[in-house]
């Protein structure tokens, strides 16, 4: 007796999911090919760039804050509190990471929120950490980490997954071809980090134990750490604050509302002292 091999049937049609997917993976070769030819050319300086000003580059105005992107909240935040000269620049271009935010500065051209603090604190002599104890900074540290490596994750999901409206990407124009693409990459993303396997339900006890364990950090005090701002309240506010404002029926929205209002209060706080044109930067009039 012989055995027939098992091969996936196919109707020939470019619409075959075999061949889609093979296709997929072919332009995201190509993709991250061009990104890593193209990551220390002179296309990702600006001709003519000020000096001693900071270029922040990124995507465009949210909503109901200045950007929907969390890094960029944190980097202009850092950039506010310390009083560096920077100037944004909304040109929907991708650093040569292939994220965003990105900053040039005299020529130098530096991607990833992380880098760009780190870079900025040893070009303008800043360090807001500089009070900190040695047990205090891996506190920010951890805190950081679980706002970055997994917060993140869990609104990124809520916006292109799990929100029936996909409102906030709708709010900034996106099509719906754009959104579709948005809402597959945010499930291969949060799949290979972990929590896009689980359910909607799951990821809702996650989320407040996340923000349940945010909340008794902060307590009662102004900032995370203390009575004066430190970095990690600066990546904190660019987190926290999308959840207040712009992911509304989110869990997390309504956990903040309801649960833990401390952290809506520092979300107001650094809004209030640091953000003084807010509404100018917003696409839509503030509902809150």
């Amino acid at each position: 007796m012989t055995m027939a091999s098992v091969s996936p049937q196919s109707s020939g049609s470019w619409f075959d999911p075999m061949r889609l997917a093979l296709v997929a993976v072919g332009i995201s070769v190509v993709v991250i090919c061009f990104r890593r030819r193209s990551a220390d050319s002179a296309s990702f300086r600006t001709a003519n760039a000020p000096d001693n000003v900071v270029l922040l580059h990124q995507l465009g105005h949210g909503p109901y804050c200045p950007s929907l992107s969390p890094f960029v909240l944190k980097v202009e935040t850092f950039l506010r509190v310390n009083n560096i000269p920077y100037k944004s620049v909304y040109d929907r271009k991708m650093g040569p990471k292939g994220k965003t935010p990105w900053i040039e500065f005299n020529g130098d051209v530096i991607p990833d929120s992380s880098f760009i603090v780190s870079y900025l604190n040893e070009k303008f002599n800043v360090s807001m950490d500089a009070s900190l104890t040695s047990y205090e900074r891996g506190v920010a540290r951890a805190l950081q980490r679980l706002a970055e490596e997994h917060l993140y994750f869990q609104l990124g999901l809520w916006r292109a997954v799990h929100d029936p409206e996909k409102e906030m990407f709708k709010a900034v124009g996106l099509k719906w071809l754009y959104i579709w693409m948005l809402e597959r990459k945010a499930r291969t993303d949060a799949w290979h980090q972990g929590l896009g396997r689980h359910s909607e339900e799951d990821l809702a006890a996650i989320t407040e134990a996340d923000l349940a364990a945010l909340s008794a950090v902060l307590g009662e005090k102004d900032y995370f750490l203390g009575a004066q701002p430190s970095e990690v309240d600066c990546s904190l506010f660019g987190q926290l604050s999308q959840w207040v404002w712009q992911a509304p029926r989110s869990p997390g929205h309504r956990l903040i509302i309801e649960k833990f209002p401390n952290l809506k209060r520092f979300c107001e706080r650094v809004k209030e002292k640091y953000w003084s044109d807010w509404d100018e930067l917003i696409l839509l009039p503030s509902t809150q």
